[in-house]
């Protein structure tokens, strides 16, 4: 029995680190506005956790794309638990553990990561961790790649690196909170120009207050965004899944290409060698494969961005979870390619279009 569950709140869920989080509601509105989305990957038959199955309706243009599959709520989950369930969340965290447990009456814990194991998640999944043992790694080994990321624990010595007496870097920087979702846990400064305003100072300290620590790195001018998904086993072994092509605005995620492989290699290679998207790829099954051996079971993505000057910039963000990469990956499998994956919001709410992409020069 597959329990599927589309929770976007798990970064913030992992900020907080507690079992019991209140989400803002913008988190709750997209969890609500989308529950159905495991429909569109989920296997036949199995089932999709929602806040209220009475008011989970998978839009008309979207439900030839998704499989026959049963929404519960999370009250009916008690009523619905076999031996053999398999729990597969957008993403693992402590809150959702807390809330599965609760509303089985604990009858499902040993199904369940164990909180040491959501320990090790978290861990791996700040963006710390990836700044110290995999964006360092794929700069030395691979040719045109560029990036560093600086961890600071006090307000002092961040200002201090942000000079550039310090560093002789450029005077432009994006700072990063550990755990964060869509953008929302990020702050550009611009030190030759407004610099640290007095709302950024408080919002860095607050950062560094709650989650311990907050990352620096220089503005890199981007030309593409793209990633790479894969599914990560217990017993280590890594599989590589596909490219994922998407658009930012402002670190939020706006849509993703929905391409073939070749197609999606086309459109990054007139920016790089597709020999470097390889090594990359190699690079980080193999550090993720010691990381997640019986910590983590489950898909991931590397965020990644091709800068104006030709380089690679191979781990923007590490998304120890589902990501839409994977969701394009799914759909790519369904629809007629190339076509284009949109999320909006509109009059208060969230909605998921496929669209028609005639040329993918035009597009991108």
């Amino acid at each position: 029995m597959k329990v599927y569950l589309f929770n976007p709140g798990h970064d913030i869920a992992l900020a907080a680190h507690q079992k019991y989080v209140t989400l803002p509601h913008a988190a709750r509105q997209l969890q609500t506005d989308l529950a159905f989305l495991p429909a569109l990957w989920a296997t036949e038959e199995s089932y999709i956790l929602v806040e209220d199955k009475n008011h989970v309706k998978v839009p008309t243009y979207l439900k030839q794309y998704t499989s026959h599959v049963n929404f519960i709520g999370f009250n009916d989950l008690a009523n619905h638990i076999k031996e053999d369930v398999e729990f597969i969340p957008w993403g693992w965290d402590l809150a959702l553990r807390q809330q599965l447990i609760d509303k089985t009456q604990g009858l499902i814990e040993d199904f369940l990561p164990s909180e040491k194991q959501l320990e090790g998640i978290r861990n791996i999944s700040g963006r710390g961790w990836s700044a110290l043992h995999l964006l360092p790694r794929l700069t030395s080994s691979v040719d045109k790649t560029i990036g560093e990321v600086e961890i600071f624990d006090n307000y002092t010595s961040l200002t201090q690196y942000l000079q550039p007496e310090e560093n002789g870097l450029a005077y432009q920087y994006v700072l990063k909170a550990p755990w964060s979702s869509s953008g929302r846990g990020l702050r550009f400064v611009d030190m030759n120009h407004e610099g640290i305003s007095t709302h950024l100072k408080g919002w860095i300290k607050n950062v560094i207050d709650k989650q311990k620590y907050i990352t620096a790195e220089p503005y890199y001018s981007k030309v593409c965004d793209f990633g790479m998904e894969f599914y990560a086993h217990k017993d280590g072994t890594i599989d590589y899944l596909g490219l994922s092509v998407f658009n930012t605005t402002n670190g939020a995620y706006t849509g993703n290409v929905l391409a073939d492989e070749i197609q999606k290699e086309k459109i990054l290679s007139r920016y790089v060698l597709t020999t470097c998207l390889k090594n990359i790829r190699d690079i980080i099954k193999n550090i993720m494969s010691s990381a997640l051996k019986d910590v983590y079971t489950g898909p991931f993505g590397v965020d990644m961005m091709i800068l104006n000057n030709g380089y690679i910039h191979p781990c923007v963000e590490l998304n120890l979870r589902q990501t839409m990469g994977h969701v394009a990956l799914a759909l790519t499998q369904k629809v007629e390619v190339p076509r284009v994956m949109r999320m909006s919001f509109q009059a208060g709410h969230y909605s998921m279009h496929i669209n028609s992409l005639p040329s993918l020069s035009k597009e991108q």
